[in-house]
């Protein structure tokens, strides 16, 4: 049997960078946190956000990786729309699966 770490590094992966602008008035580094608090998406697909943000030009930068088998579209970038109140709009940067 294979032990879980080694079966995790064996895993395909998809790397996506976004970035996210927040509504007027809402603090960036706060609303990233309460996103990575917020979206973790299902338990098998192991979504694992940056522990930092970089941001620029008001806008929030970062990336997290998931596994490949997951639509990373549902899991994080719908629900990013649903918090409307936070967030003006966000766009996919770059993604590349990594194995």
């Amino acid at each position: 049997m294979m032990s879980e770490k080694a079966e995790e590094s064996t895993e395909e992966r998809r790397m996506v960078a976004i970035a996210v602008r927040p509504c007027e008035g809402v603090d960036a580094v706060a609303l990233y946190a309460k996103i990575k608090a917020e979206i973790t998406s299902q338990p098998e697909y192991k979504l694992k956000w940056d522990d930092e943000c970089k941001i620029e030009d008001g806008r929030i930068r970062v990336s997290f990786s998931i596994s490949s088998e997951a639509d990373f579209d549902e899991e994080v970038m719908e629900v990013l729309e649903m918090m409307e109140d936070e967030v003006d709009r966000q766009e996919i940067i770059f993604q590349c699966v990594m194995e």
